[in-house]
């Protein structure tokens, strides 16, 4: 599995247009996209703070089927000026308190496309030391 909590930050006065490229995001994701277990877009608690919730089969069906898809390449240039910062918390569901599996990072095959090659290096599925000692065995 892999499941991700993108922390984003937008550019005050783009919220609206950040809100509009979420939804088609969203629209062309679940459309094209044959993998989603979950893929979600949240306001936050602070001013212009938004988190989106994300949980693929597989890291490689993460970033092969989403992260470099057409459409998310497309949505990908229209965010320039709208978002301040962007921080990707990868997370580790709790056995049986979460619907899940563990977050686990793969390695590309070596016939991948090169922008696979480019962001496995970008974003890369960091999994926590800490978290192997609490998962059930």
């Amino acid at each position: 599995m892999s499941s991700l909590l993108a922390h984003v930050k937008v550019v005050e006065g783009q919220e609206q247009k950040f809100e509009e490229l979420q939804k088609e995001l969203y629209k062309q994701s679940h459309a094209n996209e044959d993998c989603i277990i979950r893929y979600e877009h949240y306001r936050g608690r602070e001013k212009n703070s938004y988190y989106s919730l994300l949980v693929y089969p597989t890291y490689l069906d993460f970033l092969i089927k989403h992260q470099i898809s057409k459409h998310h390449e497309e949505a990908g240039a229209q965010f320039g000026g709208v978002i301040e910062s962007l921080d990707l918390e990868w997370l580790d569901p709790i056995e049986n308190a979460a619907p899940v599996g563990i977050t686990e990072m793969q390695e590309l095959p070596e016939n991948a496309p090169e922008l696979a090659k480019e962001y496995i290096e970008t974003y890369p599925a960091v999994v926590q030391k800490w978290w192997f000692d609490l998962r059930e065995k």
